[in-house]
């Protein structure tokens, strides 16, 4: 009761923080490992590594999105029912939202292991490329299951007022990877094999952390036998459709990227591509930290018709992400060269050459990126499941098609760095005038 007073009448500023902070810390050290990957393959197994690592990356995207769409639409259910005082209905939302990540994680798990071919021309593997598209895979395959179930609970227990146990979990899981890519890939010599599985062994750790939110019985959601309810597993889908078609389409760009790529410029713009495309991963996984730290707030005084504090919360996250974003592109702008640097041997120089101008250009887009993130997590929360997913169509998937269509036609390779730029830019230009009169709507509801 007294974590659910301090989200309805605590402190905004200091309670955003007190979520914030661990939250930002697990997903830095979630970027770290996912640098230190295309460190490791870039230096130790080469451009063609590099290559094969890319096309394979989208399996992270598929897992994640399956996991997330439960997880968020999972912590957004629990928080408005939670804000409306419908307290008795919360465990059956945990319950439905674990089950459910369980069982798509062993589907998922036994398809790619069972089709490993199948999976990997999904993602885009040419013949050239196929066999190491296939070693990095396998490892993750095996462990589908604990990984998507992962990503739930993530969020799940974040929502349970416990952010501090994840960014324990995520610290641990992805310092195992980082220590084990060092021993799999540069003392084994595993090659991509060995990157993935250190890959694999992260969510393991981190399960094997947050469980003992339950063992300790630090959790206020439980399991109950009496879970079935069909209306409630449609809104936990409903709410979690947006995150879920924003990281798939995350996984379908880099496809998207890599083929138009391989036809503009050839192997070394995807090489290139390997490298801006995880950089911008640690960028987007910390807009997705300060948004999703915000989501308990949100979601809470929401339900609760506490419309000031919504409205407060939700600038200070936008505040948060747009000092983010723009110290970013500054590093970018002034440190182009030892940035890029960072994955390639010294020996690439023009590949080095490439990657800092196309980054320079690429990474335009982040300001708008960061809005679009925070701004989207704010119809989530509020259960606005249409602009939600309204907002990760556009962003995703049909602006993103729109200028790989068109602008490379006239513009060469970069038109495919100005695609994200032009994507988002559409994106908020839409979204700023129906969040203007979604505002007013819920302003005239509210009981302060």
């Amino acid at each position: 009761m007294e974590k659910e007073a301090t989200l309805l009448s605590g402190d905004i500023k200091k309670t955003y923080v007190s979520y914030l902070i661990p939250t930002i810390v697990g997903m830095l050290t979630n970027s770290v490992y996912c640098i230190v990957d295309v460190m490791f393959v870039g230096l130790c197994i080469g451009a063609q590594g590099l290559a094969a690592f890319n096309i394979a990356m989208p399996v992270y995207t598929i897992y994640s999105s399956l996991g997330l769409m439960l997880g968020v639409g999972g912590a957004v259910t629990i928080s408005v029912l939670i804000g409306k005082g419908k307290k008795e209905q919360v465990d059956k939302v945990f319950t439905l939202t674990v089950l459910c990540s369980a069982l798509i994680g062993i589907v998922m798990s036994a398809y790619g292991l069972l089709f490993p071919d199948a999976f990997a021309r999904m993602l885009g593997a040419s013949p050239q490329l196929m066999q190491g598209v296939k070693d990095y895979l396998q490892p993750l395959h095996c462990v589908a299951l604990i990984y998507i179930l992962n990503c739930t609970m993530q969020v799940i227990i974040r929502a349970d007022y416990n952010p501090k146990l994840v960014m324990v979990a995520a610290v641990c899981g992805n310092a195992t990877n980082i220590l084990f890519d060092w021993l799999f890939v540069s003392v084994f010599q595993w090659g991509l094999f060995g990157a993935a599985a250190a890959t694999a062994l992260g969510p393991c750790v981190a399960m094997s952390i947050w469980i003992f939110h339950y063992l300790l019985k630090k959790n206020t959601f439980k399991f109950t036998k009496h879970f079935w309810d069909f209306s409630l597993l449609q809104r936990i889908f409903k709410n979690g459709v947006g995150t879920f078609i924003l990281e798939l389409s995350l996984g379908c760009v880099v496809i998207f990227f890599n083929i138009v790529l391989l036809d503009v410029s050839g192997q070394d713009a995807v090489a290139v591509f390997a490298i801006i495309s995880n950089i911008a991963y640690v960028g987007k996984g910390i807009f997705n930290g300060i948004s999703q730290a915000a989501q308990p707030m949100l979601s809470v005084n929401y339900g609760a018709r506490k419309i000031k504090r919504v409205q407060a919360t939700l600038r200070t996250a936008l505040v948060c992400a747009l000092i983010f974003s723009l110290g970013c592109y500054l590093l970018i702008l002034i440190f182009p060269q030892p940035i890029i640097g960072f994955f390639i041997s010294s020996s690439d120089a023009g590949l080095i050459g490439h990657g800092v101008w196309a980054a320079r250009i690429y990474f335009i887009s982040f300001v708008f990126t960061a809005v679009n993130t925070v701004l989207m997590y704010y119809f989530q929360s509020v259960e606005s499941i249409k602009v939600t997913t309204m907002i990760a169509l556009m962003r995703g998937l049909i602006f993103i098609l729109l200028g790989l269509a068109v602008f490379p036609k006239f513009l060469g390779e970069l038109g495919v760095w100005l695609t994200i730029t032009f994507a988002e830019v559409a994106t908020l230009l839409i979204t700023l005038p129906i969040k203007r009169k979604l505002d007013k709507l819920l302003a005239s509801e509210a009981v302060e």
